[in-house]
């Protein structure tokens, strides 16, 4: 008897199969009879295998081709421990008669580092190894290109309050002079004088106040157009009725002028 159950499994297990025909003797078992033949794997590893099989809940969905397995994570190409039929089970597979763009879809299930394939084709349960996720390349270069940049952090600048442009521009006239030139140092300032007779305080000006300087300033202010947003400088242009006073104006002082001579002179 122990005889017969060894030339038994010595037929069941295979060292090593051709896979060069998928399809062509699926499995016909069931997929926990199948996991439970992975001895070397811990009975609750192959529980949660089982059931999450039973309910689809696959981890990637593959490509088969001749020389890889092509998912969203990185598997070596070898395939193991594949069942056929029954309950066969071949330690090693090959598909080296594989056409080079022949392509088998099937249903990668991995809990930690151990991995079960199911080609869609004939559901023979096989084993694989799973490396690295496939994406871990790019992952590490965007990791380090974060490093590699500056990181701006909250320097906690605040924005000054938006002041009045006709402000600005006016604040800004007043700190030039005829030439341009910054006159904070000439700004006049008062000096007191003492008290009059009567207690009056008397206050001098420290030096002397430049009514020209004032009225540059002043026509300075005249010839920009603040509220402009072009920013251009405009020069003041008088109006119509400006023109028409001025005009009467001289023509009163023409007239005087002639009617003081005729007095003066009645010959």
């Amino acid at each position: 008897m122990p005889f017969l159950l060894a030339v038994t499994l010595a037929a069941a297990v295979q060292p090593t199969c051709s896979w060069d025909r998928p399809g062509h003797n699926p499995y016909t078992g069931g997929a926990a009879a199948a996991i439970d033949r992975y001895v070397d794997i811990p009975a609750a590893v192959r529980g949660t295998l089982k059931r999450r099989m039973e309910e689809g809940q696959s981890d990637d969905k593959v490509s088969i081709t001749r020389d890889g397995i092509i998912g969203k994570n990185q598997y070596n190409p070898q395939i193991r421990d594949m069942h056929f039929g029954s309950s066969s089970l071949c330690n090693t597979v090959t598909r080296t008669k594989w056409a080079a763009d022949r392509i088998e879809p099937g249903a990668v299930y991995c809990v930690g580092e151990h991995c079960i394939l199911v080609p869609k084709i004939c559901g023979n349960v096989s084993r694989i190894t799973r490396g690295a996720p496939a994406v871990a390349a790019v992952v590490e270069e965007q990791r380090r290109e974060l490093e590699g940049t500056v990181e701006f952090a909250d320097m906690g600048l605040v924005d000054a309050e938006p002041r009045d442009e006709e402000e600005m521009m006016l604040s800004q006239l007043d700190e030039l002079d005829e030439d341009g030139n910054h006159h904070s140092e000439r700004k006049k300032s008062l000096r007191s004088a003492g008290r009059t007779a009567g207690g009056v305080d008397e206050f001098v000006m420290e030096q002397e106040l430049d009514l020209d300087d004032l009225a540059s300033a002043y026509a300075r202010r005249l010839a920009i157009g603040l509220g402009e947003s072009d920013g251009e400088i405009h020069t003041a242009v008088p109006e119509p009725g400006t023109w028409a006073m001025l005009l009467g104006g001289l023509g009163l002082i023409g007239w005087f002028g002639r009617r003081r001579a005729g007095r003066a002179n009645p010959a």
